[in-house]
């Protein structure tokens, strides 16, 4: 986790130090594997995210896998044996005088990967959007945006919307790139370095904010139609002031399920903001969602279930608090986590119980993994892609 601001050092160092406040080692829970996950396919894109708080995740449709290195490789791969499709380089095709400024080995993508009408959208943080033919790997377009994108832009309602780090939100032409809308956010002066990525729901466009804040934009026009607060800062720390607002915002059946560092899990309905109910949790990660539970992991490697309909806690499992861990993921009758030194865990989604650990690449994990009915796909530091199936 990264930060903006003038005191960025003295957070990370305040960070740093409490998650080093106790000397003893951290010890994983013994778990005894009462599943045996098994390795489809195993393949690799180029040098991943190395060590940059990279919002970068692969993304499955029907039978292909895509994904991105954040120096620039974009890939289509089969699903059922990870056979490249086709490979794309952003470093060495429609080059802009923007890009042209930064550095030439890397295109630091970071934002992506969004879909829609077989198009492949990606933003990077040297601000810029592009586009892809998902069928053939080729250049649609790209444009210059105000501000690193570094969530994965949105598509829906005939638009692509990208939320950037100067508090843009910016409604692009899914076929040509062209700017429809930009909404000028404010932003504190210190934040987490991440973005909530947003979501277009009903006519609506879903966003959260460095500011604690959680709104709603018409889709058409980029006009505001309603914004509320879910957290505030409070304390005499900078650490403790920060309320940014970096998890996907989740919606069902018309209610808006969000969460905040250093802030609260609430429950607001969609068409209005009114809050439904509340609870004690904070995070800055993705939360996920299935039947009538939700499912996250919080700031200090809790991971829990509530009921979305209420707030009730469901189950709460502490065994790997301070290790670091990407967000959930639901994978059938599991949720699978996984921690910077490469662990995958397995639990019981029902109990929370461990039922499974697998080591792979020692680079660790930073984004959760994702999953369709049959598969669930990991993804390293270091571009491992890893394809996994539960019977």
């Amino acid at each position: 986790m990264k930060l903006f601001g003038k005191t960025s050092a003295i957070i990370i160092m305040a960070l740093a130090l409490n998650a080093c406040s106790s000397k003893e080692k951290l010890v994983l829970p013994d778990v005894k594997n009462s599943i045996n996950p098994t390795k489809v396919w195993q393949s690799k894109v180029g040098k991943g995210v190395a060590h940059y708080e990279s919002a970068l995740k692969p993304l499955i449709r029907d039978d292909k896998v895509y994904a991105a290195s954040r120096e620039g490789i974009v890939v289509a791969k089969s699903l059922s044996n990870g056979r490249t499709l086709w490979s794309f380089d952003l470093r060495n095709e429609g080059k802009s005088s923007l890009l042209s400024r930064f550095s030439a080995d890397t295109a630091r993508i970071s934002g992506g990967i969004g879909f829609s009408a077989d198009k492949l959208y990606l933003g990077t943080e040297n601000g810029e959007v592009f586009a892809l033919d998902a069928t053939s790997g080729q250049l649609i377009w790209r444009v210059p945006v105000k501000g690193e994108v570094l969530a994965s832009p949105a598509t829906g309602d005939g638009l692509v919307v990208v939320a950037t780090t100067a508090g843009n939100l910016i409604g692009l032409d899914p076929d040509s790139g062209e700017q429809r809308w930009i909404f000028e956010d404010e932003q504190p002066a210190l934040t987490i370095r991440g973005v909530s990525e947003p979501v277009i729901e009903a006519g609506g466009v879903v966003y959260g904010s460095g500011t604690g804040r959680v709104g709603i934009l018409l889709a058409e026009r980029g006009y505001q139609a309603w914004e509320e607060a879910i957290a505030l800062p409070q304390g005499s720390t900078d650490l403790s002031r920060l309320v940014d607002v970096d998890a996907k915002p989740i919606i069902v059946a018309g209610t808006l399920y969000t969460i905040s560092f250093n802030g609260e899990l609430v429950a607001m309905e969609l068409r209005s903001g009114r809050q439904l109910w509340k609870r004690d949790y904070a995070s800055f990660r993705n939360m996920a969602v299935a039947g009538n539970i939700l499912y996250l992991v919080d700031s200090t490697g809790g991971i829990y279930a509530v009921d979305r309909r209420n707030g009730t806690e469901v189950w709460g499992q502490q065994g790997l608090q301070r290790h670091f861990l990407t967000g959930p993921t639901v994978y059938k009758e599991y949720l699978v986590v996984g921690d910077n030194k490469g662990n995958l865990h397995w639990l019981n989604r029902e109990t929370g119980d461990f039922v499974a650990r697998q080591r792979f690449d020692s680079s660790g994990f930073y984004r959760e993994a994702i999953a369709n009915d049959d598969y669930i796909l990991v993804t390293s530091r270091n571009g491992e892609l890893v394809l996994l199936q539960v019977p």
